[in-house]
């Protein structure tokens, strides 16, 4: 489908993975699952506890996290058959130079949220290390140390993050479910029947922010599952993945508040003797997530810079994300990529509709009918966007009403219904 110069990076940027490259799904469970594992994960489990009874919290966790790996199902098998990244598949649904619209997007997105990541990193790491030996660190320092270690990773490629992953996970699940053994048995756990203690949240909602957490992984699935072995294998491991990786550290926060009785989970792994495992957990946990970020923002950029070495566009992608650490500026960016993050959702939308019902398109053959732009595209994608600004609440959005309480999800089907309409009256004509 894609005629493009060799990179020779061997992470075939602006190509499909060859099948002698391809993996396993289990491997390909465990990236997603390490990305799941993180801080993000664990302030929504700290919410859930403040703000609902223990088992109505775990119930929404799992209703919300099956949510996220049935759509996984969808975009992992696109990945996989299609064997190309999320930027390369958008190529084909919105044309040569609409990807290039579409690859800014979340290439913006996903640079942006590696700044953030890193400064969440090292703020927290920085609490870590001070409780466990008294000892203020720069925050600037940390964020330099973390950062880069977050580059080497994504600067190698999906080799590199598949095996950090295929050895962190395990580590981290292994040290995590023993703080929370731990803590039962210290603590016993009649916790997990008290009331919740913070503002009520409602089942409903409770079920929209636990997918809300992870729905813009759904999207860029192809990234990871292109390199799946066949499209069976990406779509048992885009379920596994994005189930258990959403759900395991949001029910670990949950069980650890309840019994510990605190919002502070740095202080419940100090409380338990684990101060040492507790930066080693942040460190990985933050480490495999935000590593992706950085991987996705290169593969974006690489759709919008077409003639730019990839890996040159990681470096300077990494450096950016490390500076708006270092110099605390990316807390000022935290609303605009709420929005950004908006528009990011409608694109799967329509290059799930687009795949499936105009699979041709995906071929080798069809390369030189490409069009610049396809305005069909681009128009569902607007009416998509503009439909999660609506249900978006404030900053990201006008709150103006509801569809299915998760705005990114409301995007995906606004911008795939409008798209699919559209083709059918036309019959696929531009």
């Amino acid at each position: 489908m894609e005629e493009v110069v060799e990179t020779n990076s061997g992470n075939y940027e602006r190509e499909r993975v060859p099948e002698k490259d391809r993996k396993r799904w289990l491997s390909i469970s465990m990236v997603w699952i390490a990305i799941g594992i993180d801080l993000s994960g664990m302030f929504m489990g700290v919410a859930l506890a403040q703000g609902m009874a223990f088992w109505s919290a775990i119930l929404a966790v799992m209703i919300g996290s099956v949510v996220l790996g049935v759509l996984a199902i969808g975009t992992a098998y696109i990945g996989a058959k299609a064997g190309l990244s999320t930027g390369m598949i958008s190529r084909v649904a919105f044309g040569k130079n609409g990807a290039s619209l579409m690859g800014a997007i979340m290439g913006i997105s996903s640079l942006g949220w590696f700044g953030v990541q890193i400064g969440f990193f090292a703020e927290n790491i920085g609490a870590a290390i001070r409780q466990l030996t008294g000892t203020n660190m720069p925050s600037w320092l940390l964020s330099l140390i973390g950062g880069s270690l977050m580059m080497l990773s994504a600067f190698w490629g999906y080799q590199a993050i598949e095996k950090l992953c295929t050895y962190s996970v395990p580590l981290l699940a292994a040290l995590i479910i023993i703080a929370t053994i731990m803590s039962l048995n210290n603590n016993g756990s009649s916790g997990l029947t008290s009331p919740p203690q913070g503002a009520p949240i409602s089942f409903g909602l409770a079920v929209s922010l636990v997918i809300g957490v992870y729905m813009v992984g759904v999207v860029m699935a192809p990234d990871v599952a292109r390199w799946a072995q066949s499209p069976k294998q990406a779509m048992i491991a885009g379920f596994v993945g994005f189930t258990i990786g959403n759900s395991f550290m949001i029910i670990i926060s949950l069980i650890l508040v309840k019994v510990m009785d605190t919002a502070d989970l740095t202080a419940v792994f100090f409380a338990l003797g684990l101060g040492i495992p507790s930066i080693l957990v942040l460190t990985l946990a933050q480490w495999t997530t935000n590593t992706n970020n950085l991987y996705s923002a290169s593969l974006d950029f690489s759709i919008v810079f077409k003639r730019a070495n990839p890996k040159v566009i990681t470096v300077i992608c990494g450096t950016l994300g490390i500076l708006m650490a270092m110099f605390g500026i990316y807390g000022m960016f935290e609303n605009f990529l709420s929005i950004i993050t908006v528009l990011v959702s409608p694109i799967a939308g329509i290059y799930m509709i687009d795949y499936f019902f105009y699979r041709e398109k995906y071929d080798f053959s069809y390369e030189e009918k490409l069009k610049n732009y396809y305005p069909t595209s681009l128009f569902s994608w607007l009416v998509g966007s503009t439909i999660a600004f609506m249900t978006s609440q404030p900053p990201a959005g006008f709150g103006l009403f509801t569809l299915t309480n998760v705005s990114a999800l409301d995007g995906i089907l606004a911008a795939g219904i409008c798209y699919f309409i559209i083709t059918k009256l036309t019959k696929g004509r531009e």
